[in-house]
């Protein structure tokens, strides 16, 4: 059907988009409209200051001054990261409280830790109404969010030429740790309901473009894409926050592009892109494999 689409911007937190449909014989005229909403306000999160960024999809807390999500929450209110700033580190113990957040680039050097909730290495400032930038206070680090609707897109723009860096998800899925009722997949296989116990150093390692987490009790998966795929090595594990492992009372997934055995960070690219967004949809079986994948691709 012929059709013109018109998109228009209004300098508030709102973008509208218009479809114009010629019905029959040019006799009469339907117009449909989607809005697409993205609002940026400030927040406080576990004691720090947010951007807080509210989509359709979700609802995203930015640390300013780390450079990192600490929480995102799916439409019905589910913390995939649910990071907690508590008294003192510890492992595993941490995998329930500070070792959580998302991209959690920069491990060790002087700038270890920006990226990661609960760190104070960075400035971010809101550059546009989608858009936020991160700057290392050292100067040698620069990355920025842009958010839609549906998602968030990291672009790497400046790297220390001295280190390297991955990008992590680090949480529970769906807001808990059960792994029992979730799963797993990526660009080479999935649905995967077995997870590799990292506290018992049965962590997996492989190269992935993207990967979907999910919860048999939920209609929904958070895609994670590495949009400028490598062949540098990616890892997923799932570390429990006791040494019981899988057995433990709470946990996280540990999620890695760029991340490699004994916690080795492997990018080094300028230009990294990645993005991050909910699907509404639970995959069963391999059929809904798939499907999802032809949607992904």
């Amino acid at each position: 059907m012929p059709g013109i689409v018109i998109n228009t911007c209004i300098y508030g937190e709102m973008i509208n988009r218009f479809k114009l449909l010629v019905i029959g014989s040019c006799t009469g005229l339907c117009i449909s409209q989607l809005a697409y909403a993205v609002s940026i306000s400030r927040a406080i999160d576990e004691g720090m200051e947010c951007f807080r960024i509210e989509t359709d999809s979700a609802t995203y807390y930015y640390q300013i001054e780390a450079g990192g999500f600490s929480s995102i929450l799916d439409k019905d209110g589910n913390d995939w990261l649910g990071y907690r700033k508590s008294e003192a580190e510890s492992y595993p113990a941490s995998a329930a409280s500070d070792f959580r957040g998302l991209p959690n680039m920069v491990y060790q050097s002087a700038d270890g830790g920006a990226g990661h909730p609960g760190f104070d290495k960075c400035i971010s400032i809101q550059i546009d109404k989608r858009t936020i930038r991160t700057f290392s206070k050292s100067g040698k680090w620069q990355w920025s969010w842009k958010f839609t609707d549906t998602d968030a897109t990291l672009t790497v723009e400046e790297v220390d030429p001295e280190h390297v860096y991955w990008f992590l998800y680090e949480g529970p899925i769906g807001g808990t740790f059960d792994p029992d009722n979730q799963y797993w997949g990526n660009n080479k296989q999935g649905p995967i309901k077995e997870f590799a116990d990292y506290y018992k150093g049965k962590e997996i390692y492989d190269q992935w473009d993207w990967a979907y987490f999910g919860s048999h009790a939920l209609d929904r998966i958070l895609l994670i894409e590495h949009l400028t795929p490598d062949g540098l090595p990616d890892t997923m594990g799932y570390l429990g926050n006791s040494e019981k492992g899988l057995e433990s009372d709470d946990g996280m997934v540990v999620f890695g592009f760029g991340r490699y055995r004994n916690a080795k960070p492997q990018m080094s690219r300028a230009d990294n892109q990645f993005r991050i967004r909910f699907m509404e949809k639970r995959i069963q079986n391999s059929a809904d494999h798939q499907m999802i994948t032809k949607t992904i691709n």
